[in-house]
């Protein structure tokens, strides 16, 4: 008998080590999950670009540039000229860098405004062949302009990545220039050669992006608004080959647009501007801020700059709050978008983009934890900010729960909820004329600022009347804190946007 109990009480000690071995793992694991950083989400967790971003914690960023080539790019941000630069990203410097400010819109407001607060790009081998940053070719850095609460990009990004769209890897990042802070910044992975390789195993890639307003592809779209930035495709064939299947679709001949468009990557893209009110974007009045990757013969649609969803966009401010699930445009009409309307208008299609729209209902119940836990990391660096476009309690208050009704907020500046932003502002002589570069010009307010040049800043009226931007050298000097007033101090909470849409998207399911 004795020979049988040794064993026995042996494999007895086995079991109770294996079971608290395995106590011992799931304390571990419980630990390590309530420790992760709230903004590890978009971190390039594999070390593909070493600590470029951060792995969820702030990085530092500083560019060491002489005088009068950071004096050039201040003084001519709007020619976008790179200059050389040396970075240094959390300790690893690289030397003879391309610095640029970047934007369009934001470009323009902050250089008519007494900021130098602009988005800017690095291109690590703009002077030197194939130098990289970890493999890193390009980042940009943006300045949460028309942002005061910081997150919307991040949180739009957030929310593509949750779905599996394809998403840049970004960061938080204290920016200093010639070693002095200048800005608590957004450090996104640009999408340029590194990024394509990155997300991409074909040799026949071509990145194309939507520069002009008005890329809509309709089939009047000869894809001349699009720049390709990686690969070759001299006459857009590829292109204009997506544009008359897309347009010729129909649920009998789906197949046709299945074989060279990856259709899900669209449907996700929708559920994104739809739930996080992302409108400029292809799905708002301008038909841009995006682009297309074509790879092993398919298209990929890939959203980007987002510091203006969530209500944040100039004809918005909120309004777009109570978007129609069915129709999910802003200040445009569905047949204008046919890369929307055409997908939605399949059966098996449009209950593919109802649930990602569930699943992004889903992921953001607890918004107010999500923003909460955010805040906790950033809101030192945001308060010591010494370029911020906002103050330390507007910067609050848009993270804050207002007891404002979103659907009964007008279109900003502009007036009109819904239809095409522009529906109560017009000239005295009754007519809208249109600028050379397809901007559109009113005077009704004859103080407001001439958006001619391309300036769109995000007014406030109130009382019906564009104020004084201005001071004797034509600089907005409205803010006190270095930002310039180049968009609403009202802009609507991330809190009030998110928790309302929520809420009229679960009443519209």
């Amino acid at each position: 008998m004795r020979k049988y109990l040794i064993p026995f009480i042996s494999i007895i000690m086995m079991l109770s080590l294996s079971a608290c071995s395995s106590k011992t793992i799931e304390k571990t694991d419980e630990k390590e999950e309530t420790t992760v950083s709230p903004i590890s989400t978009l971190a390039d967790t594999s070390n593909y670009y070493g600590t470029t971003f951060g792995q969820g914690e702030i990085t530092d960023i500083n560019i060491e540039i002489s005088d009068a080539d950071w004096t050039d790019i201040k003084n001519n941000a709007k020619e976008e000229a790179y200059h050389s630069a040396d970075i240094t990203v959390n300790g690893t410097t690289v030397e003879n860098i391309g610095f640029r400010a970047k934007g369009f819109s934001s470009l323009n407001s902050v250089a008519n405004s007494d900021s130098d607060r602009y988005g800017f790009k690095v291109k690590l081998d703009e002077y030197v062949d194939d130098q990289t940053l970890n493999g890193l070719d390009t980042l940009v850095l943006n300045a949460n302009f028309s942002d005061p609460s910081y997150m919307r990009e991040y949180l739009t990004y957030a929310a593509s990545n949750f779905l599996g769209g394809i998403t840049p890897y970004l960061t938080y990042t204290r920016l200093s220039i010639n070693g002095e802070l200048f800005g608590f910044y957004l450090c996104i992975e640009a999408y340029d050669d590194s990024f394509v390789e990155r997300t991409t195993n074909s040799e026949d890639s071509v990145l194309y992006k939507a520069v002009s307003e008005n890329c809509t592809l309709l089939p009047s779209d000869d894809g001349s608004g699009f720049d390709v930035e990686y690969g070759e495709d001299d006459d857009a064939s590829n292109l204009k080959n997506l544009i008359t299947v897309l347009n010729s679709t129909t649920s009998e001949n789906k197949e046709k647009l299945e074989a060279i468009l990856d259709i899900d990557s669209v449907l996700k893209a929708i559920a994104v501007n739809t739930v996080m009110g992302n409108y400029d974007s292809y799905s708002g009045s301008k038909a841009h801020n995006y682009y297309l990757l074509y790879s092993n013969g398919k298209f990929s649609y890939i959203g980007w700059d987002y510091n203006m969803s969530i209500g944040g966009f100039m004809e918005d401010n909120g309004a777009s709050v109570d978007v129609d699930l069915n129709s999910p445009v802003y200040s445009v009409d569905l047949s204008q978008r046919p890369l929307i309307e055409k997908l939605l208008a399949i059966d098996e299609y449009k209950e593919r983009y109802m649930k990602y729209i569930n699943s992004l209902t889903d992921y953001f119940s607890d918004f107010d934890g999500m923003v909460s836990d955010i805040e906790g990391v950033i809101q030192a660096d945001v308060e010591s900010d010494p370029s911020a476009f906002y103050t330390k309690d507007e910067f609050v208050s848009n993270l804050t729960v207002s007891d404002t009704d979103l659907t009964q907020v007008e279109s900003n500046q502009f007036g009109g909820k819904g239809g095409n932003g522009f529906g109560n502002m017009q000239r005295q002589d009754g007519d809208v004329s249109n600028t050379a570069d397809g901007e559109k010009s009113y005077s009704s307010y004859g103080d407001a600022p001439d958006m001619t040049d391309g300036n769109r800043p995000n007014w406030s009226y109130g009382d019906g009347d564009a104020p004084d931007m201005t001071n004797d050298d034509g600089k907005n000097m409205q803010q006190p804190n270095g930002g310039g007033n180049m968009m609403s101090k009202n802009v609507v909470s991330i809190i009030d946007y998110i928790t309302q849409r929520i809420d009229n998207i679960k009443g519209q399911l």
